[in-house]
């Protein structure tokens, strides 16, 4: 069988660890009896998969970098590419399907930001948001296998998609890399006692402000405790906004703004931190919670994404519109030593859970289609 996997949509690195950790699974599982066409844009690179003997490139066409453009490509241009290449299935990581593919499709679903209300600023995202919608109604109706990345992935997709009845679906959770699991097991990095650590793509949604004025409200109670922000800002205007709260709560000496790090020092930051925080409005996952979970940092987490399924027994999840109750979770594990040793182990014994060699094998339902 030949599987043409779609690639053109990776933008965030989180993107490609999740398609290229499956797609390592699937390929090493099936050699010698299927082969994987990865087709993606001119500056993606596809080297970590060079050591695979049935996976190969293909680059597409510059007018497929931007989403407006790419969906004329793959509508008029896809489906005879896959019939040049004796392609036998689709495999999307986008939640959508192909609207005149000749073979069966799968789609992996794990963006829920179009399906999360308010998210969406101006027009023009408003009207993004709807043509998403539209696709995954679309693709909850017709796709040959639906995959979701997490039960509240799948919720989600329902709840947009009254009346209509998926054709097939299975949940498959994603793994973090065998390398960052060892590397936690062997770490001997001291603990900072009072470090908090936020890791994400801060984006608008990610609720770095509410963890902010959770460490001022620790502070007018005495509570010592410092946060590091880690992490790209996809939003200046929000990074901005955030600079502004922390100067506002007078917490401008327990912040730091460290943006993007390397992997070493990402590392670093999960096995030195306390506790890990991310109160994020739109989580169809939350792979930086589950890293740092593995290094034995216990979550604290929001309750209204998909974090509370993903993080288990390994964190506390609440509401990012609480503030108090963010601050008292925190405290908690930052002064109470006992209940912080109990629930380190419960985060590496979570964690632990999230090992590709597990997390991809429902995917192999993919080569009973063709």
């Amino acid at each position: 069988m030949r599987v043409l996997v779609n690639a053109l949509s990776l933008g965030w690195l989180s993107g490609k660890h999740v398609l290229f950790g499956h797609l390592r699974q699937l390929a090493k599982w099936s050699a010698g009896k299927h082969e994987f066409l990865l087709l993606h844009r001119a500056d993606t690179s596809i080297n970590e998969l060079s050591d695979l003997p049935n996976v190969s490139g293909i680059v597409a066409p510059g007018s497929a970098a931007h989403w407006t453009t790419r969906m004329a490509w793959e509508f008029f241009s896809l489906p005879r590419l896959m019939t040049q290449q004796g392609v036998d299935t689709y495999f999307t990581p986008t939640g959508t399907i192909l609207p005149r593919s000749p073979v069966p499709q799968v789609t992996l679903a794990q963006n829920p930001w179009c399906m999360m209300p308010g998210l969406q600023r101006g027009a023009s995202e408003k009207f993004k948001a709807w043509l998403q919608r539209r696709a995954y109604r679309k693709a909850f109706r017709s796709a040959d296998l639906m995959v979701y990345n997490s039960q509240h992935m799948r919720d989600l997709y329902q709840s947009i998609s009254p009346g209509l009845h998926e054709r097939n679906q299975l949940v498959a959770y994603q793994g973090i890399d065998d390398e960052t699991h060892d590397l936690a097991a062997q770490s001997q990095v001291p603990r900072i006692d009072h470090r908090i650590l936020a890791v994400s793509v801060m984006a608008h949604w990610k609720g770095a402000e509410v963890v902010v004025a959770a460490v001022a409200g620790m502070k007018k109670r005495g509570v010592d405790a410092e946060l590091k922000l880690v992490g790209p800002w996809a939003d200046m205007q929000y990074r901005s906004r955030v600079e502004a709260e922390i100067a506002a709560q007078g917490v401008s000496d327990r912040v730091e703004i460290a943006g993007q790090v390397t992997r070493e020092e990402l590392h670093q930051h999960y096995a030195s931190a306390r506790v890990f925080c991310l109160m994020s409005r739109c989580e169809s996952f939350g792979i930086p919670a589950v890293e740092a979970q593995a290094f034995g940092t216990p979550v604290v987490g929001s309750s209204v994404c998909a974090m509370p399924e993903i993080g288990g027994e390994g964190g506390h999840f609440v509401s990012p519109d609480n503030v108090s109750g963010v601050a008292d979770a925190l405290q908690k594990l930052l002064t109470d030593s006992e209940h912080w040793i109990d629930m380190s182990q419960r985060a590496k014994t979570n964690a632990a859970k999230y090992r590709w060699d597990e997390c991809s094998r429902p995917l192999m339902k993919i080569f009973d289609l063709a």
